[in-house]
């Protein structure tokens, strides 16, 4: 070959999209491997600040941050791998039948927020202390927990645990259930 001459190489387009693509992947395998070390982890002591806050009532909008916090640090804002994979899974299995309830409906049935809404009109105002003093803080407490427990569960379900987590003031102090976290 002299210098005129160059060598045949790859189209550009091939490379780029090749290297796009290796790049997805690692940077999905890379959240993956947070999730399951780390991420795991460190949203525990997030959430559990998240409950002191929401324990106060005035630091509510701190603990609701708080929570979106901790649920963004379990993936960094990242979908797992095969998340594609596991939606349209669920979107074939209530093509062919009817779903049964995802656990935060199932749960809700038999939790505060259910009897909240079953009952159909506010609980007064002694009610609601009277449950907060004596059951409210520590089941607020253990309701957390089991919104953490979901990141030990080898797949990351961020909509299961802000479920959770926004039924938390209901679970307290049987108030009326509120709008979801936003994502």
């Amino acid at each position: 070959m002299n210098e005129t001459e160059t060598a045949p190489t790859e189209p550009t387009e091939t490379r780029e999209g090749g290297g796009r693509k290796a790049v997805r992947s690692a940077r999905s395998w890379g959240g993956y491997a947070w999730f399951m070390s780390f991420g795991t982890i460190l949203p525990l002591p997030v959430f559990l600040c998240g409950y002191i806050a929401q324990l106060t009532f005035v630091g509510a909008p701190l603990a609701r941050r708080a929570y979106r916090f901790g649920i963004f640090l379990s993936t960094l804002g990242q979908k797992p791998p095969g998340a594609d994979k596991l939606e349209s899974r669920h979107e074939e299995a209530a093509a062919e039948a009817e779903m049964k309830k995802p656990f935060a409906e199932r749960v809700r049935a038999y939790a505060p927020p259910g009897w909240v809404e079953r009952r159909q009109e506010p609980f007064g105002t002694r009610a609601r202390v009277f449950w907060f003093v004596l059951v409210g803080w520590w089941l607020g407490a253990l309701w957390t927990g089991l919104a953490w427990s979901v990141l030990l569960l080898p797949y990351p379900f961020p909509d299961l645990i802000r479920k959770l987590l926004a039924d938390l003031p209901s679970v307290m102090t049987l108030a009326p259930p509120t709008a979801l976290l936003p994502p």
